[in-house]
C-alpha cells in the first residue's frame, strides 16, 4: 500500500496500469466510476445494483459470475479511498475519447436506472465528464444517449 502510495504521489500512475489479479485497473477504475454513481445519492437500488452488473458485463464481455467478480473487487477498491479522483484519472488515461464518452453513457444509466435522477447524481457526471476531458458536446452526447436507452422522454431532471 505504501508503494502504491508514493507512486501515485509521484505521479506515477503508469506503474498501476494494469492491476494485479484478473482485472485491470482501468477495468476496476470503471466499475468504481459506477459504484459512486450508485451511492451518491444515498439511495443506492436493486435496478441500480442490477444496472452496475449489467453493463459491466456488457461493456467488457464478461458473464455474470466475471461482472460481479469485477464489481466486488471494486468494492473494495472504492471502500479504500477519499475521493474518486483516482478512478476518473484512470479511466482518463486508460481509455481513448470515444471510449470515455460511453463510459459516461454508463455512469448516466445507472443514475436513471431507478427512474430518478437525484441533483448529487448529475453534479457527480457533470463533474466526471469534465474530468474525462470531454468536451460538451460529448457529454451531452452521452447523456441522450443514456436517455434513449433507458426508455425515458426528457433528460430525467
Amino acid at each position: 500500500m505504501l508503494t502504491r502510495l508514493i507512486a501515485l504521489l509521484r505521479g506515477d500512475l503508469a506503474a498501476e496500469a494494469n492491476e494485479t489479479g484478473p482485472f485491470q485497473r482501468r477495468h476496476i477504475a470503471v466499475a468504481a466510476l459506477l459504484l459512486e454513481a450508485m451511492y451518491v445519492d444515498h439511495r443506492a437500488t436493486e435496478q441500480e445494483h442490477a444496472a452496475v452488473t449489467r453493463l459491466l458485463g456488457k461493456q467488457f464481455g464478461l458473464q455474470e459470475g466475471h461482472a460481479q467478480e469485477l464489481l466486488r473487487v471494486a468494492e473494495e477498491r472504492y471502500a479504500e479511498v477519499l475521493d474518486d479522483w483516482e478512478f476518473a484519472e484512470a479511466v482518463r488515461a486508460g481509455f481513448g475519447p470515444a471510449e470515455r464518452q460511453e463510459i459516461l453513457t454508463l455512469l448516466w444509466e445507472v443514475a436513471y436506472a431507478d427512474g430518478d435522477l437525484a441533483r448529487l447524481e448529475d453534479r457527480l457526471i457533470s463533474r466526471l465528464a469534465r474530468q474525462l476531458e470531454l468536451d460538451p458536446e460529448a457529454a451531452d452526447a452521452a447523456r441522450a444517449a443514456a436517455v434513449a436507452r433507458s426508455g425515458l422522454i426528457d433528460g430525467g431532471s
